[in-house]
């Protein structure tokens, strides 16, 4: 933070150059350092801040604070201050430390697995396939690990194609762009997909497995028919395919797809290496591509042909050339036009309930060596 704040010569950086002083201390820490440059305290509050300083300011306040009690009357008074400056009203809420926009999520706080699943099984699908992901903090977003980083999404095809070259043998078996990507997720490669479950359990078990100290989520995600696709569809042949096209040349067929001037005939006119990438895997695939397909992301059935996959009933999101933030929020379980949110606490006790239904670290992760380590760490 002290990098950046210097970078743009912010008189917030000064707060992050030693560490962190005392309240009181502030105001003589910027004077010291700006002299006549801030006269008062005045000059300070008519400052325009940016973003990025408000968050200086209010990271340091919270840094000050001895313990979470005088964090919380804090961020509440802050709160207060900011519904009256801003004119906001009763829709954002506050609730066991959560603030949230009561018109828009429906949130709710559990702490054993009976109570998980009895909600889970109350709820209504409309027809819609239910999956899970657990996320141990509540914060993370809903992105595959390659769109986490813009220097990775542009190294894409470097880390796909080089892991090829590199280890040949492990991919012997691997007949489709798809099992490639599969088993370079399965060894921590950043990938287009991002793992999801049909088991219940396994998700909440993930929700847990760490920040034994905050909340974690349980993310409930609800697809339609449409939304679902098998390993040997034509739409999953054509997205799985991207990895292997440098990111100049997936900006290019991004913005080929998004043209609402240019047709589909003429975008497949203008695709034709990503159409000659489908077509050396599949031979029989009809030359056409609908557009759309390469902006959407679809949840995929995953092969069971590992027995991590088994083991976890594992499924997938396979992602698109679409790389906003909130693209594959679409696909949260909603209720009467409200996300809804679960956020599990007790996670200790939420685990060792989890040991009775054998969900734990070595039965989800059945390679030797993490059975081992489960083992070691079970009996030390």
């Amino acid at each position: 933070m002290y990098a950046r704040l210097s970078a743009r010569k912010s008189i917030y950086a000064v707060l992050y150059k030693e560490a962190f002083p005392k309240q009181e201390d502030a105001y003589s820490v910027w004077i010291s350092h700006y002299g006549e440059q801030v006269e008062n305290t005045i000059d300070l509050i008519n400052t325009e801040l940016t973003y990025e300083d408000s968050i200086a300011i209010v990271n340091w306040v919270y840094r000050t604070m001895k313990n979470a009690e005088e964090r919380t009357q804090f961020t509440l008074a802050l709160f207060e201050y900011i519904k009256e400056f801003h004119g906001i009203r009763s829709r954002i809420k506050y609730a066991q430390g959560v603030f949230y926009n009561s018109a828009k999520v429906d949130i709710h706080f559990l702490s054993s697995v009976s109570s998980v699943s009895r909600f889970v099984t109350s709820i209504s699908t409309n027809g819609s396939t239910l999956f899970f992901r657990g996320h141990a903090d509540p914060n993370y977003t809903l992105r595959p690990s390659i769109m986490r980083s813009i220097k990775l999404q542009k190294n894409e095809s470097k880390l796909y194609n080089n892991l090829l070259i590199e280890c040949p043998e492990d991919f012997e078996k691997c007949h489709t762009h798809l099992e490639k990507l599969v088993k370079m997720q399965h060894y921590g490669l950043p990938t287009r997909l991002l793992d999801i479950t049909r088991n219940l359990l396994v998700a909440l078990y993930f929700a847990c497995e760490s920040h034994q100290d905050s909340f974690g989520e349980l993310i409930l995600i609800s697809a339609k028919p449409q939304e679902i696709k098998y390993p040997q569809s034509d739409t999953v042949s054509i997205l799985a395919s991207l990895p292997a096209f440098s990111y100049e040349k997936q900006q290019e067929f991004l913005r080929l797809a998004k043209d609402p001037l240019i047709s589909n005939e003429d975008f497949n006119n203008s695709v034709g290496r990503l159409i000659h990438e489908v077509r050396l895997e599949k031979p029989a695939f009809q030359s056409e591509i609908n557009k759309q397909d390469l902006l959407t992301s679809y949840i995929v059935y995953a092969l069971k042909n590992n027995n991590r996959i088994i083991k976890q009933d594992g499924a997938f999101i396979l992602c698109g050339l679409s790389n906003d933030i909130g693209a594959l929020e679409s696909f949260r379980y909603t209720e009467k036009q409200k996300k809804v949110v679960i956020l599990v606490d007790k996670k200790k006790k939420i685990l060792e309930e989890l040991k009775t239904y054998s969900i734990n670290r070595a039965s989800l992760f059945p390679e030797i060596e993490c059975v081992a380590e489960y083992l070691k760490g079970l009996y030390s």
